[in-house]
C-alpha cells in the first residue's frame, strides 16, 4: 500500500514536471517567434527608410538637373540609371522582408494562441483568445494596407523605368517640359506611398511590444 502511494506521488510529481517543462518550452517558443517578427520588422523598416531616401532624392535630383539651363541629358540619364539600379535592389529586399514579416507574424499568433490555450480557467482562456483574435484582426488589416502600398510602389518604380526610357529618347529630342512634370508626379506618389509603409512599420512595432 505504501509502495502504491509512493508510485502515485511519483507519477504526480513527474506529471507536474512534464507539464511545467512543456509550458516553459511554449513560453520560450512564443518569445522566440516574437523576436523573429521584431527582427524582420527592423530589417523591413531599415530598408524602407533607405528606399525612401534614395527613391525620392533620385527623382528630385533628376528633375532639378533637367530644369537647369542647357542640361546634359545623357549625363542625367546615366546618373539616374545608376541610382535606379540601387533603388531596385532595395525594393527587392523590401519585398523579401515583407514576405518574412507575413510568415513570422502567422507563427507569432500561433504561439500566442498556444499560450492562451494552456490556461486552465475556461473563462480566462476564452477572454485571452478573444483578445488574440481582435489583435490579429487589426494586424491583418494593417498588413493588407501595407501590401497595397507596396504594390503601388511597384507601379511607381515601373513609371520610373518608363521615365528613364523617355529620358534616353529625350537626349535626342531635347523636349524636357513634359518629362519634368511626369517626374515630379512620380516623386509625389512615392512620398505618399512610403509614408503609408512607415505607418505599417509602427503598427508592427506596436504588435511585438504588446501595444494595441
Amino acid at each position: 500500500m505504501k509502495n502504491l502511494l509512493n508510485i502515485k506521488v511519483l507519477i504526480i510529481a513527474l506529471s507536474l514536471l512534464i507539464l511545467g517543462s512543456c509550458r516553459t518550452r511554449t513560453t520560450r517558443s512564443a518569445l522566440k517567434h516574437g523576436e523573429i517578427l521584431k527582427t524582420n520588422l527592423d530589417s523591413f523598416d531599415k530598408n524602407r527608410e533607405k528606399l525612401s531616401s534614395k527613391l525620392v532624392e533620385s527623382l528630385e535630383t533628376a528633375g532639378n538637373a533637367l530644369q537647369a539651363e542647357n542640361p546634359d541629358i545623357p549625363e542625367v540619364s546615366k546618373d539616374f540609371e545608376k541610382e535606379w539600379r540601387s533603388i531596385m535592389s532595395r525594393y527587392n529586399k523590401l519585398k523579401g522582408d515583407f514576405e518574412n514579416i507575413g510568415n513570422s507574424s502567422n507563427a507569432y499568433f500561433e504561439e500566442l494562441n498556444g499560450l492562451s490555450n494552456n490556461i486552465n480557467n475556461e473563462d480566462l482562456k476564452r477572454d485571452e483568445l478573444a483578445k488574440n483574435k481582435e489583435l490579429e484582426r487589426k494586424w491583418q488589416k494593417t498588413f493588407v494596407e501595407a501590401d497595397k502600398a507596396i504594390n503601388k510602389v511597384t507601379t511607381v518604380l515601373k513609371s520610373g523605368n518608363d521615365f528613364h526610357m523617355v529620358l534616353v529618347a529625350s537626349s535626342i529630342r531635347q523636349k524636357l517640359e513634359q518629362n519634368v512634370t511626369e517626374l515630379n508626379n512620380i516623386a509625389s506618389q512615392a512620398k505618399v506611398l512610403l509614408a503609408d509603409l512607415e505607418v505599417f512599420s509602427q503598427a508592427g512595432r506596436d504588435l511585438v511590444e504588446g501595444r494595441s
